[in-house]
């Protein structure tokens, strides 16, 4: 009997878009492309959903760019 391969989840793959905007914040992303924004994950999921519903969204927090060290 042969088995079925699993399917495994594919894994995160960064956007081709700049993030570097929404520093600080959760997006929720849709075949890479932002589709919702928030203070929380809830509200960047919820954002998504309501622009695109049929579609599950990806939500990632983008840190704040740290200040480069200074040498001294």
């Amino acid at each position: 009997m042969r088995t079925k391969p699993v399917a495994s989840k594919p894994k995160f793959k960064p956007p081709e878009v700049d993030l570097s905007p929404y520093a600080g914040r959760w997006v929720a992303l849709v075949n890479g492309h932002v589709a919702g924004v928030g203070f929380t994950a809830d509200e960047a999921r919820t954002a998504a959903k309501l622009s695109r519903p049929k579609e599950e969204p990806e939500v990632h927090f983008i840190p704040a760019a740290q200040p480069p060290a200074k040498a001294g």
